[in-house]
């Protein structure tokens, strides 16, 4: 082999290296992003946000699922109370759970209001016991760090969208009014009666196309059935 080819064969051999380098580089990536935790990246654009648009000192902060998450204007909705909205959309307990510094421990909230479980419920693996159980093991996380601050738990709402699993639904939440019940500083708030008919029926009125997420209509009867049990002089 001549000293030309030998160059060129050096060349190739470099570059195919570098190729593979690369190659490995983005495919280890790929491995790492795939299996980075749900919501991590949602997370950190909430925080990123927060260093420019400061919250609210010991604010009311309302976490939860979608139906907190498109919660719109809540904060002029509640403009009497110092509210904050930290949900995440189609977020189970343990998403919260996984979360709760972010969502809940970092504002050092005055009272926290909560609306989970209602995604778990579609899951067959999720038990109205199991569910109950995970939103008591959030509850006690809470009470550990903020032993006195209020809780507000709103009951799972019901929806045309979710009539497949009414049964689990109303079991949950029978566990989670006795459970509350016989806890200090913590009040249940049923949400579920209000939205249905006088004869038990579902109201489409309150529902978007999907039959699952709430309309204004929907919110305007959790707005009134909540006030009551907001802190007062937080504005």
């Amino acid at each position: 082999m001549d000293l030309k080819n030998s160059i060129n064969t050096d060349l190739r051999f470099d570059q195919f290296i570098v190729l593979f380098l690369i190659g490995s580089i983005v495919s280890v990536s790929n491995i790492f992003s795939q299996h980075k935790p749900i919501y991590a990246q949602e997370i950190q654009t909430i925080k990123t946000f927060e260093k420019i648009y400061l919250p609210p000192i010991n604010p009311i902060v309302f976490v939860g699922s979608s139906s907190i998450r498109l919660w719109k204007n809540i904060e002029k909705k509640f403009d009497k109370y110092k509210v904050i909205n930290k949900g995440l959309g189609g977020a189970q307990v343990k998403d919260i759970i996984r979360y709760s510094d972010q969502l809940i421990f970092d504002y050092n909230p005055s009272q926290i209001v909560l609306y989970i479980g209602e995604n778990d419920l579609k899951y067959p693996v999720n038990t109205s016991d199991s569910i109950f159980e995970d939103t008591k093991k959030l509850i006690k996380m809470i009470r550990k760090k903020l032993p006195e601050v209020p809780i507000v738990y709103i009951s799972i709402k019901p929806s045309p969208a979710g009539d497949s699993y009414k049964d689990k639904m109303i079991q949950t939440n029978k566990l989670m009014k006795e459970y509350i019940e016989n806890e200090s500083n913590m009040t249940f708030v049923d949400v579920y009666k209000d939205m249905l008919t006088s004869d038990g029926g579902y109201r489409p009125e309150l529902f978007a196309s999907d039959k699952l997420h709430m309309k204004p209509e929907g919110y305007r009867i959790w707005q009134r059935i909540l006030k009551p049990y907001l802190l007062k002089n937080q504005h």
